[in-house]
């Protein structure tokens, strides 16, 4: 049975849903029984407050964090009764949740295909990367948050992608001799656009501002997979190995993504009808609700939130479940009625 250590690492990280999603992934995993590797009890999760990838990194090795912030839903730290008690109760509260809301499922799944690849298929292009291809007996996890996806440039760590050619790491996993890394911010987003109907291989065109790792991750997904960007002007430069030939035709956007965050939309976005904002916040309210919200256009962070957090699964941390995993509808369900246990119990 593999003991998982994980943590979310960045600052500020006290608001982070991703300890939540890890626990409803893993208890998913448990409903299949004993011949899968991972249970809640074998599960610890913790935040790692920290603008250092140093810090972030020594955590992994040592089990040790400089500053032990409380989560903000649950108002103490991991590993204290209080929130390890709540986590358990809202986890097991939404287990109870089989399906996904209709309103939170795709109308394409039907011809969506499975991002991370036939689970041999995948396994055998992670053989090759000698990535582990099942559980080890201490597995060590990380998700990488701002300020760190930018900072992790070392020959220690092998990356399955180019995430760190373009800095844009946000998913780590220690192997018992060294670490391996992943950038999975901008599959989450082209997993979305699909969910939502979008054909990225015929050409869609992404509207993109911003200049952090998860517009370079967006970026660098999004014309892999046979997409084209139209770039707007934000904060920071968005820099890539290659240059990015930015679409000026009078196109209307088919999905739009705006990491800047700023008051002022461009018209280009004002006329697409998918657009995602990558941030989220606390919710309130009962679950008819929440899903409402996350219904609204542009689209809560939740949903990118979610849907990276499905592709470091099956692409880093857990491969030989791909399959297993659940629906990012399903996912989302039973996410927004934690939430509210939480809520109605913190």
């Amino acid at each position: 049975m593999a003991r998982v250590k994980y943590a979310i690492a960045g600052h500020p990280v006290a608001h982070s849903l991703s300890p939540l999603l890890l626990g409803l992934v893993v208890s998913n995993l448990e409903k299949f029984g004993k011949n899968l590797e991972f249970t809640m009890k074998q599960t610890s999760v913790e935040l790692v407050e920290t603008s250092s990838i140093e810090d972030a990194l020594g955590w992994g090795y040592a089990g040790h964090s400089p500053h032990v912030p409380e989560w903000v839903y649950t108002g103490a730290p991991f590993g204290k009764y209080r929130t390890d008690a709540l986590l358990k109760r809202a986890i097991d509260s939404a287990m109870e949740i089989e399906d996904s809301d209709p309103r939170l499922s795709s109308d394409f799944e039907a011809r969506l295909t499975k991002p991370s690849l036939p689970s041999n298929e995948s396994l055998l292009r992670k053989s090759v990367h000698h990535l582990p291809t099942q559980c080890l007996e201490q597995e060590v996890w990380l998700s990488l948050t701002s300020p760190l996806k930018h900072q992790l440039s070392s020959e220690a760590v092998s990356s399955i992608d180019d995430s760190m050619d373009i800095q844009a790491v946000n998913a780590l996993r220690w192997d018992g001799q060294g670490w391996w890394c992943a950038g999975v911010d901008g599959l989450g987003v082209a997993s979305i656009a699909r969910y939502h109907g979008v054909v990225i291989e015929t050409g869609a065109l992404l509207g993109l501002r911003g200049g952090g790792g998860a517009a370079r991750a967006t970026a660098d997904a999004w014309l892999k997979a046979g997409g084209n960007i139209r770039l707007f002007p934000g904060k920071r430069l968005l820099e890539l190995p290659v240059d990015v030939e930015s679409d000026e035709s009078g196109k209307i956007l088919d999905f739009a993504v705006d990491f800047d965050g700023g008051s002022i939309v461009p018209a280009s976005f004002e006329s697409c009808l998918l657009q995602l904002n990558p941030r989220y916040q606390p919710m309130v309210g009962d679950f008819e609700r929440r899903v409402e919200h996350m219904l609204s256009t542009p689209f809560d962070g939740r949903w990118m939130l979610a849907a990276q957090h499905l592709e470091a699964w099956s692409r880093l941390w857990a491969p030989q479940y791909a399959d297993f995993l659940p629906s990012l509808g399903l996912l989302l369900t039973q996410l927004l009625h934690a939430e509210k246990i939480l809520f109605e119990h913190a």
